[in-house]
């Protein structure tokens, strides 16, 4: 498992994401990259979610 931190600095660090901020509730990075957005809950997550959260965001699996 991975954290949601872990995962949005990898983000940020490898694919190029920009921080814009967190939602309301303070579970959740919003990140952009161009025109794509995504959104990483700040919890545990499963490889699954990871795989999905990726794919959502444009980011091949490594």
């Amino acid at each position: 498992m991975i954290h949601g931190e872990n995962l949005a600095k990898d983000l940020r660090c490898e694919h190029g994401f920009v921080h814009v901020g967190r939602t309301r509730d303070g579970n959740a990075v919003v990140m952009r990259r161009s025109e794509k957005w995504t959104v990483v809950p700040l919890r545990w997550l499963t490889e699954e979610a990871v795989d999905t959260i990726k794919a959502q965001a444009g980011v091949g699996s490594v």
